[in-house]
């Protein structure tokens, strides 16, 4: 009994294995080599940045190259615009539009990106020698 089931494994093993040489991978029903599918790739070079709308410039470091590499690279943009003045005539229109934006670089950086924007920040200020006291 030993020997016949040492001799249908063994028979077994070898057919799997013979049957297996005939294969061909590549063009078949299935398969192909060339595939159908292609990922499209994302440009994150062009889209639009996201923008905070501030009241004044001070401490946002405008025109540092270093900050305004950070502030690119988290994906936003400050824009300085005076009370009343378009698009955002009203206290309320601005405060929601920063909201908003708030939640989407939340999303696109992580929940610490204040953090990350601050100490980035004291880096850029020390760098450059716009850092006093």
């Amino acid at each position: 009994m030993k020997l016949f089931l040492v001799f249908l494994l063994t028979t077994f093993y070898v057919s799997t294995a013979l049957a297996q040489d005939g294969l061909q991978f590549g063009d078949t029903g299935t398969t192909t080599k060339a595939p159908k599918y292609k990922s499209k790739r994302r440009d994150f070079k062009k889209q639009r940045p996201i923008q905070w709308v501030k009241n004044d410039g001070r401490n946002l470091l405008i025109g540092n190259p270093c900050m305004e590499e950070a502030t690119k690279k988290m994906g936003f943009v400050y824009l300085v615009q005076p009370k009343g003045h378009a698009p955002n005539k009203n206290e309320f229109q601005r405060n929601a539009h920063n909201f908003f934006a708030k939640i989407a670089i939340f999303f696109r950086n992580g929940p610490f990106w204040k953090f990350k924007l601050k100490k980035k920040r004291k880096e850029c200020r020390a760098e450059t020698g716009d850092f006093v006291g």
